[in-house]
């Protein structure tokens, strides 16, 4: 069942569900608890209980400001209003204009039954918390979707993997790059980001900040690949120096996963680092801009695997049991 078509179904169910509770309690006005269901239900697991705390206060809120505005003005139009603007004003200081419209169809009970007796306040109470209950109970039941975020990390590296491939094919042939891939790599950021912070929020009794710390790692790789662009576009000639990092790049797409540290390529780039400084000096303005550029570019993948080397080094021996399984990392 696709995504929406389910919430639309898990919001229906749970309103009638609360309707049905408040009816069963005997409460007065018992629509309302399906009203405050639909109003309760988030994106998100943590969303949710946040939401669901915030509006639990605010209508305490709510009763002190009907309370004084009714006992001052009387159940009357201009006592409503009153309450309206008390109300409204503090709920956006506060930023809880969302909360206006749910706690205020609880208020007007009040206002249509012309009092404030502690059973109605009660049967206010009780409403509250069967709509917002239900609310909290339903989205108990979202999915983590660990699964799509796993899918959204492959399809990232895959395409980085891609560019790396092609930015060697480019460069031993001179021509030049279908820089329309990054912003294909962008796109897939955007929404691997967006998962990941789901996934996170919706996880109430596990720490899974690992996705989104992953994909931080792979917008800031997204970065460089960026910079490597700009200086490929100026690349004129191609020296000596070209096939070694050409070697390099498709090394690395050939080692690129999630679980290698980068520790490896990190010390095959240092060797052909110290080989480039035993090479000759360029004889040409011309061949001195390219060497320029192509140094530029192999200082670039380091900073590359370096992120990568650093985001491994930051993973405690938990996380890297549980999300790269004990001994199954690529040197």
């Amino acid at each position: 069942m696709p995504e929406r078509l389910t919430k639309t179904f898990k919001a229906a169910a749970g309103a009638c569900a609360s309707i049905a509770i408040a009816n069963a309690l005997g409460l007065s006005y018992a629509p309302a608890a399906g009203i405050i269901t639909l109003l309760s239900l988030q994106e998100t697991k943590q969303e949710t209980l946040r939401t669901a705390l915030a509006r639990v206060l605010a209508f305490c809120g709510a009763l002190c400001v009907a309370w004084a505005a009714f006992s001052l003005l009387g159940y009357t139009l201009l006592g409503l209003g009153v309450y309206f603007l008390v109300f409204g004003a503090l709920c956006a200081w506060k930023g809880l204009e969302n909360s206006v419209a749910m706690l205020s169809v609880l208020i007007t009970h009040f206002w249509a039954a012309q009092t404030m007796a502690p059973k109605l306040i009660a049967n206010e109470l009780a409403l509250l918390a069967v709509g917002i209950g239900m609310g909290v109970l339903m989205n108990l039941f979202l999915p983590v979707a660990v699964g799509r975020i796993r899918a959204l990390q492959k399809e990232l590296d895959g395409k980085i993997q891609a560019i790396l491939r092609t930015m060697a094919d480019c460069l031993e042939c001179g021509c030049e790059v279908d820089w329309a891939v990054l912003a294909e790599l962008e796109r897939s950021l955007a929404e691997a980001e967006a998962q990941a912070e789901r996934t996170v929020k919706n996880a109430l009794l596990s720490d899974l900040r690992y996705y989104q710390e992953y994909v931080d790692l792979r917008k800031n790789q997204f970065y460089v690949l960026k910079r490597m662009q700009a200086e490929m576009t100026k690349l004129q000639a191609f020296p000596a120096q070209t096939e070694p990092i050409i070697a390099f790049l498709r090394k690395i797409a050939d080692a690129f996963h999630e679980t290698n540290r980068a520790d490896q390529l990190i010390e095959d780039a240092a060797a052909i680092r110290r080989a480039f400084r035993e090479s000759e000096l360029p004889k040409t303005r011309e061949e001195f801009e390219a060497r320029a550029s192509l140094y530029y570019l192999f200082g670039e993948l380091e900073h590359f695997l370096l992120l990568k080397q650093a985001f491994a080094r930051s993973l405690t021996a938990e996380q890297r049991r549980k999300y790269w399984g004990e001994g199954e990392h690529r040197a």
